[in-house]
């Protein structure tokens, strides 16, 4: 738990002195205020939560690939990967702790969604089944931060981490049905959804705000958590064989 905590601490400060790279953060109200505008000028009032939920789930995304998923990129590039790995602290709980604290200050884009609704065109939430909404935002954050160290882990590897950056925003949010439910789509691409964790979570949080009785929410959320310890334990493996690599071939530093 220190190390965990240690971590998390240390990835606050870095975020404190460096507050643009949350831009996402201060843009998004104007990202609400748009969907909103949409669904209003279409007459389509009924679809007011999905305005406020998208923006949200965008943040939390974009800092998740921005920032948690550089985490290790950075280390090497200032040259203290080395420092890091040697230290006796499990890297994948330190790198747990500084992605956690990532996940948890995106999740402020709930509240600035939900405050821009209602300062700027009244929207209120009257929320049906508030434990199963506060559970959803919980798994999700769980989720996110398994999914960040998986990034993590597959941008040191590739080299390349603004290719898979600028590729999994946009693709994802349609994946996930932020916006756009995905019975929209094909068939076969509506399966390819059930694997994004995303998916489980829009839906799940839009019906928690609609229903008093939310249908199946604890296989759903058990989904999203399912999904993210899938990812955390397969990105802890692909970790430590990365490592184990490095350190047989002496690269460290270059992975």
């Amino acid at each position: 738990m220190r190390v965990f905590l240690a971590g998390a601490l240390l990835q606050a400060r870095l975020l404190w002195k460096s507050p643009f790279e949350m831009i996402i953060l201060f843009t998004l109200p104007l990202q609400t205020a748009a969907f909103l505008s949409i669904f209003r000028f279409a007459d389509r009032g009924d679809l007011d939560i999905y305005a406020i939920i998208a923006p949200a789930l965008i943040a939390l995304w974009s800092m998740a690939l921005m920032i948690s998923g550089e985490v290790i990129a950075r280390e090497r590039e200032n040259q203290s990967l080395e420092s890091l790995i040697a230290s006796p602290a499990p890297l994948n709980l330190v790198l747990l702790g500084r992605i956690s604290a990532v996940t948890m200050i995106s999740m402020l884009g709930f509240v600035e969604s939900i405050l821009t609704g209602w300062l700027l065109f009244g929207v209120t939430l009257s929320v049906g089944s508030p434990w199963v909404l506060l559970l959803t935002i919980a798994t999700t954050a769980a989720a996110t931060a398994g999914t960040a160290i998986m990034m993590s882990v597959v941008f040191i590897i590739s080299r390349s981490p603004r290719i898979f950056q600028n590729s999994l925003s946009y693709p994802f949010y349609l994946l996930g049905g932020i916006l756009v439910p995905v019975t929209v789509f094909p068939v076969w691409l509506q399966w390819i959804s059930h694997g994004v964790y995303l998916y489980w979570s829009a839906d799940l949080l839009r019906d928690s705000v609609h229903a008093d009785h939310v249908e199946n929410w604890p296989e759903r959320t058990g989904m999203i958590l399912l999904l993210g310890v899938l990812t955390f334990t397969l990105a802890s493996f692909l970790l430590h064989r990365t490592l184990l690599k490095a350190r047989g071939e002496g690269k460290i530093g270059v992975l």
